[in-house]
């Protein structure tokens, strides 16, 4: 963990603020304490934050070096083009591929010699072919395959002209804040008259407080809390499920990238850390990741709908439309481009063999809750090089999604169930 001898820099939101589903609308410059040179997503939502909830926002940017570096190409293309699918950004089990010419990059994950990419490349359209012949130059020299995961409708369509094979395995899902039904009170009024009374400081006594080491600094003390509660969550869940797989887990190391993160967390009347929120800037949508949103073992309930409507109406307030609550897998593959009837049928049935082996039932009901816009939605695709039914690449896309082979083969039906899990890392 980082250190560092600042002070704390995390900012309290109001009680008042947070209970009022009808937000003030946003002044179309900064508060007067606010000096803003170059603003990003990032600090565009946390001044924000301090305009909704009535916050000292007079905090200088940081001096620290590691936010001061020159720009990378890295930098670049992840600013400008990164989507939800990219969230391994912030797991450390990730690599990062930067081409020489500038171009863009790629993440990715070895598995079974197999460079399995997350997400589109970094990279506008017309250097999707160089950038990628320049990773097969690396690639070949390290004797990795390819293949790509959670990649958008857009970049099957490309895979389909070089003549890959490509799946449709699930959609993402995502909140518009400027039009949620929530945020108007016309949906889901148990869990805002819960939110309401989480927040009355004589019954619920939670307070939720903002976190942005990019704009105010680091806080070693509280990022050690903060990943502390994350690292005890994985493992009470990991103890739950027992030896049960779980489906496309990221393991997030949470402060990797500060100048992409902000984060919101709750607190009891003791200043107890209760459960925080990560959102994640994307790019591509100029908009935010949600993830993970998780409770402590010892929280009241509603603190994870909390945080999540929290960060809804601080995007309302920051006119920002795009809030992607992650991933949900189809229950069943619906489309195959690329391959003969049989080979077709093969990938459907191998694909509904883990999806049946694996929990990742109850995202749906859970993500509905909070209305997501379906016209938001988009599918999801994995593109492998090639037609036929690639051995090494099947097996690199089970270990990336977390998938155990023999768990696979001896799986029986019904075994798993759905773990109470907010978040989907």
């Amino acid at each position: 963990m980082r250190g560092s001898s600042m002070q704390s820099s995390s900012s309290s939101l109001t009680c008042e603020g947070c209970s009022q589903l009808d937000t003030p609308r946003l002044s179309t410059s900064p508060s007067s304490t606010t000096q803003v040179c170059d603003e990003t997503i990032i600090s565009r939502t946390y001044y924000a934050a301090c305009d909704l909830f009535h916050l000292d926002s007079g905090s200088t940017p940081t001096d620290d070096h590691r936010f001061n570096n020159p720009v990378t190409v890295f930098d670049e293309a992840y600013h400008l083009h990164a989507r939800t699918a990219h969230m391994g950004i912030l797991d450390p089990a990730y690599k990062v591929f930067t081409s020489h010419q500038g171009l863009g990059a790629l993440l990715y994950k070895l598995q079974a010699r197999t460079a399995v990419v997350a997400g589109d490349p970094l990279c506008t359209t017309e250097h999707r072919t160089p950038l990628l012949k320049e990773f097969a130059i690396f690639r070949k020299g390290q004797g990795l395959g390819i293949a790509f995961v959670g990649a958008s409708e857009d970049f099957s369509l490309y895979a389909q002209q070089q003549g890959w094979t490509t799946l449709r395995f699930g959609h993402e899902r995502v909140i518009n804040p400027l039009t949620n039904k929530v945020l108007r009170n016309q949906a889901s009024k148990r869990m805002i008259s819960q939110n309401r009374m989480l927040l009355d400081p004589k019954r619920g006594g939670t307070s939720i407080k903002i976190y942005c080491p990019s704009v105010t600094g680091v806080d070693a003390s509280l990022e050690y809390r903060l990943q502390q509660l994350y690292d005890d969550w994985r493992l009470e869940r990991n103890n739950k499920c027992g030896k049960d797989l779980q489906a496309f887990v990221t393991i997030y190391d949470l402060f990797s990238y500060p100048a992409l993160t902000l984060f919101l967390y709750t607190t009891d009347k003791d200043g107890s850390i209760t459960g925080f929120a990560t959102l994640r800037a994307l790019g591509a949508q100029n908009g935010f990741h949600i993830d993970p949103f998780i409770a402590s073992s010892t929280a009241p309930r509603g603190i994870t709908d909390l945080l999540i409507v929290t960060a809804m109406q601080l995007l309302k307030h920051a006119e920002i439309g795009y809030l992607s609550l992650g991933f949900e897998p189809a229950s069943d593959i619906q489309e195959v481009h690329g391959q003969t009837k049989f080979e077709s049928w093969v990938w459907k049935q191998g694909y509904n063999r883990v999806i049946k082996s694996v929990p990742v039932t109850g995202k749906a009901a859970f993500f509905n809750k909070f209305y997501p816009e379906d016209s938001l939605s988009s599918d999801l695709f994995i593109c492998v090089p090639g037609r036929g039914i690639p051995i090494r690449g099947s097996l690199a896309l089970m270990q990336f999604a977390n998938m155990n082979v023999w768990q696979l083969l001896t799986h029986k039906k019904g075994k798993h169930k759905e773990p109470q899990t907010a978040s989907s890392s």
